[in-house]
């Protein structure tokens, strides 16, 4: 037990980390998000692991109306976006408002290995959402060998013209 110690994950934003793009990796801040069809913010800032040297998240700025909560920043694993470099537009699963609405807020510096697991059960399905009283042991040591993870796809994007 860890006598209620708050311990975060070792992960910062792009903007403030001596994270530097590659060739070839899109700076996609500021870059409308759609969930399937319907636009649902913008790409606020990346989420970046200084110990794997990877960007693990989309930090997502909901648009408002998207949440009944106001001005949420939301996080998005990079496995699952999609880059539309020809209309610099990122898109994204096709989120239920249940999924949105049960995403955690980001606050940054505040995430916390427990705030990913939570990430994760709610990106899983629809259904995951009615499990609450179902505990499942999330393998830490593995967590981002996860496809939410894949950041395959973040380099290159599609160009669709």
């Amino acid at each position: 037990m860890n006598n209620h110690q708050i311990i975060y994950s070792n992960l910062q934003e792009l903007s403030i980390s001596n994270y530097t793009l590659t060739a070839g990796e899109a700076d996609i801040t500021g870059w409308p998000v759609k969930s399937g069809e319907n636009r649902i913010g913008k790409v606020h800032d990346l989420l970046f692991d200084p110990e794997a040297n990877t960007v693990r998240y989309a930090i997502v700025a909901l648009d408002e109306g998207t949440t009944t909560v106001e001005d949420k920043k939301i996080l998005i694993p990079i496995g699952l976006v999609d880059l539309d470099t020809s209309e610099k537009e990122i898109l994204t699963s096709d989120f239920h408002q249940e999924q949105l609405e049960a995403m955690p807020r980001y606050i940054i510096g505040e995430v916390t290995p427990e705030m990913e697991d939570h990430i994760r059960m709610v990106i899983g399905s629809p259904a995951a959402l009615k499990l609450e009283e179902e505990t499942v042991e999330i393998d830490r040591q593995n967590f981002y060998h996860h496809h939410h993870f894949d950041k395959n796809i973040f380099p290159q994007g599609r160009n669709d013209s």
